[in-house]
């Protein structure tokens, strides 16, 4: 279970600022750009246009960032298998995305065009089918088979989350445990996945692997609570998408969830009726907005976001002594700082 809120005190390590983190592994994430743009392209002009499109989208690449961290805590570790594995992690997650785009129907993602309003829905299935097997025939080509053992299997639970979503579209009654589930499969996996594959990679054994398995769920946890608060109090041009879509399109978030429970009765009717109706207008976003922000449910959302964080950060005190956790903990004091 996450830490109290009161466990609030950095571990007494080197301190490094997020600015310095990127700085210390620019070569590599570079490296993995690199590796992104040359992966080869089908013999189909309209494909090969949409995945310039795609990989032409800069995310956070938060994922392989984990990865790469998470590896300096080894010894020896092989830099050429670490950015495989990293640029495949990114595959795999941009590859969800087109899928998560079509279920949506998404028209902005990244501050573009997502690639099923500019093409169609049947070419971003297909280039999310082609990212999905491209990026587990990389592993192959370069033999990395506990790193495709994991992935396989960390996958294949991101499909259950996408589908256990959906069986949950537009419920006003989903509950928090059922939310949680989803997260810690579809978002957790890919956190999960990156965590272990570098802990595997860099040789920290057992307890290191379990160790910084849980790191990994815990940070996805946060991640993604804080990215659902976004949605009710973000700003559009920072999160890359209109406030609200979640809400828009039938999923039943933290926030929200909080707010049913906590909200007066008579309002959290009206707002599970629009929710379950979907199509809302404009004016009714700004009452569903108003009754989250006022019965609580961001505030209350908030806290778990930060428990989960602080938790993150409590299981790294295993590698205190590394000099390479340093940059861990940076990553995740830009969570808590993010999420307050």
């Amino acid at each position: 279970m996450p830490k109290s809120l009161a466990h609030d005190a950095t571990p007494t390590v080197a301190r490094m600022t997020l600015p310095e983190v990127f700085t210390l592994v620019g070569p590599d994430l570079a490296e993995i750009e690199d590796r992104l743009a040359t992966i080869e392209r089908p013999d189909v002009p309209l494909t090969r246009e949409i995945m310039d499109h795609v990989l032409a989208r800069r995310g956070k690449r938060v994922r392989p960032l984990l990865l790469l961290l998470v590896a300096r805590l080894g010894k020896n570790v092989d830099r050429e298998s670490v950015l495989w594995a990293s640029t495949v992690v990114e595959l795999i997650h941009t590859a969800t995305l087109l899928h998560d785009d079509c279920l949506d129907g998404t028209e902005l993602r990244r501050g573009v065009d997502t690639v099923n309003h500019r093409f169609g829905q049947q070419p971003a299935i297909l280039m999310g089918d082609y990212l999905f097997t491209k990026g587990f025939d990389l592993l192959c080509e370069h033999r990395l088979v506990e790193p495709l053992t994991i992935l396989t299997r960390h996958t294949h639970r991101m499909t259950c989350g996408m589908n256990r979503e959906f069986d949950g579209w537009h419920d006003a009654g989903l509950s928090e445990e059922k939310y949680l589930q989803i997260i810690d499969e579809k978002t957790g996996a890919l956190f999960v996945s990156s965590c272990e594959i570098a802990a595997e990679l860099g040789g920290l054994g057992d307890e290191g692997f379990a160790t910084i398995s849980a790191f990994g769920r815990d940070l996805g946890f946060a991640f993604q609570i804080i990215d659902d608060i976004f949605d009710f109090v973000g700003d559009p041009s920072e999160i890359g998408k209109p406030v609200g879509t979640d809400f828009r399109l039938g999923f039943a978030t933290l926030p929200l969830i909080h707010a049913f429970e906590l909200g007066d009765r008579g309002d959290a009717d009206r707002v599970a009726e629009w929710f379950a109706r979907g199509d809302i207008r404009d004016d009714e976003w700004t009452e569903v907005r108003r009754f989250v922000l006022e019965s609580g449910g961001v505030e209350r959302a908030r806290e778990q976001a930060l428990e989960y964080a602080f938790s993150a950060r409590d299981r790294l005190s295993l590698f205190h002594g590394n000099d390479e956790v340093a940059p861990l903990l940076a990553t995740v004091e830009y969570m808590i700082a993010r999420g307050r």
